[in-house]
């Protein structure tokens, strides 16, 4: 089924939304990322539900289902995450080009060394939760501490080895499973050592509910992983020596990793936003001259302040310029859930919101800017629904504002989703059907409390 792939050529890529329904939160992702211009699957469709390690046989299935070869490529992420409409093709790009494609390409000096990209990597974020291993975030904090420490000390008694240390360049430092890319092949081993865990070792907190956590298995394996690599000197090992090493997990060095630069992907929360800032710089060759209200610098410091500053800042510039300020996304035309050769064509505005200046490749000491792909909404404030916190997190996203203020490009864009399909992997096989039929226009509503601030 050629319609579900990102890329469809060389190690191919596919996206995949873990949701054992339709509701209200998965048709939102979706239609975000169909206006983002990407193919995505609704991996675990009327799958039973266990809790999070449900997610495991969500993927396993998906992954067969979609008949992916070992060098294929895998997103995997919640239901509860937004596309911006920034470009992915770039983190592809290094991504494929620096991930093993096979087992025997793996080499964990390079991936400790920040050269190339371990075969799965997970979203980092600041939050530390792995509550089958600790009864607090602090606890956990503590405990991913003490594993950076022991590498900053191997990396100070083996300065030969050259080690990144991307940990110390960012405040996202821990495992968020909400959003994973994998190889194919690296993902399928991934899911070999989880059932071997379960079965061989317990939880070190809430023993009595065993293991329920994907994301305390993951930090169990990460923090391991780093450890068992610096404390049995794997690092200092020939390269056929330490590809055929094993960790106490049987797993590989260098075989799992974090995303600390947020390059594909960043965790939404209120208590993050002074991380953030607004980066109007993009936006300044569409404002009347003199007439910028705030620096590129602006902080967001409130879902409310954000939204008034950025209809202010589109309302200037397309009162000024109009069309001027769009781009225009090639995307696939479809009829009746069906792809043609023909293209139609997403309105978008240039990215606005970034992470503040901060080191992003540590092998060439560069600092940029990061205009994440995809955004995670947290569990660490109360009070907002899953869908509210992706509403407010649309504002400003390229894809959004163009809606709010062009009547043409709304209707343009109801009537592309109307054509588009909604993919639903099963425990037996993906299915077809509509994504108009089941989840309607979902953006209407925050269109509507844009337009009105």
């Amino acid at each position: 089924m050629p319609d579900i792939f990102v890329r469809a050529t060389g190690p191919r890529v596919v996206i995949f939304i873990m949701s054992n329904r339709i509701d209200d939160t998965l048709c939102y992702s979706v239609g975000s990322a169909y206006l983002s211009g990407l193919p995505v699957v609704v991996a675990g469709y009327q799958m039973e539900y266990k809790g999070f390690l449900s997610k495991h046989d969500f993927m396993e299935k998906a992954i067969k289902n979609a008949q992916l070869k070992p060098d294929d490529v895998a997103i995997l992420m919640d239901s509860d995450t937004l596309f911006t409409g920034a470009d992915i093709q770039a983190f592809l790009d290094s991504f494929i080009a620096q991930s093993a494609a096979a087992p025997e390409e793996l080499d964990a000096l390079s991936v400790r060394q920040g050269r190339v990209m371990a075969p799965i990597v997970a979203l980092a974020e600041d939050c530390c939760w792995a509550p089958n291993l600790y009864f607090s975030h602090m606890c956990c904090r503590v405990g991913y501490e003490a594993v950076y420490k022991k590498v900053r000390a191997h990396a100070a008694a083996h300065p030969e080895h050259k080690l990144a240390l991307p940990f110390d360049q960012s405040p996202y430092r821990h495992p968020n499973m909400g959003i994973v890319i994998a190889r194919a092949w690296a993902y399928m081993e991934y899911l070999e050592k989880v059932e071997n865990l379960i079965k061989t070792h317990k939880p070190t907190a809430r023993i009595q509910k065993g293991w329920y956590c994907d994301q305390s298995i993951f930090s169990r394996f990460h923090m391991d992983l780093l450890t068992w690599e610096v404390e049995q000197d794997v690092l200092s090992m020939p390269l056929h020596e330490r590809q055929a090493a094993r960790s106490t997990y049987g797993m590989r060095a260098g075989f799992l990793g974090l995303d600390y630069a947020n390059a594909l992907s960043v965790v939404i929360a209120h208590k993050y936003l002074h991380r953030t800032e607004i980066h109007d710089e993009l936006w300044a060759k569409y404002l009347p001259s003199g007439k910028i209200k705030h620096p590129h610098s602006h902080e967001m410091n409130g879902v409310k302040s954000v939204g008034r500053f950025v209809a202010d800042l589109y309302k200037r510039a397309y009162a000024a310029h109009g069309k001027e300020i769009y781009t225009r996304l090639a995307v696939p035309k479809w009829v009746d859930e069906k792809k043609t050769s023909e293209t139609t064509f997403i309105s978008l505005t240039p990215p606005l919101f970034a992470s503040k200046l901060r080191p992003i490749d540590t092998v060439h000491n560069t600092m940029r800017h990061t205009f994440p792909v995809i955004l995670h909404a947290s569990d660490l404030e109360y009070g907002y629904t899953k869908v509210k916190k992706l509403e407010y997190a649309s504002v400003g996203a390229p894809w959004f504002m163009p809606m709010v203020y062009d009547a043409e490009v709304l209707q343009q864009n109801e009537k592309y989703l109307e054509s588009l399909p909604l993919l639903l992997s099963t425990d037996k096989d993906i299915l077809k059907t509509s994504y108009q039929a089941h989840c309607g226009f979902p953006f209407k509503k925050i269109i509507n409390k844009v337009q009105n601030i």
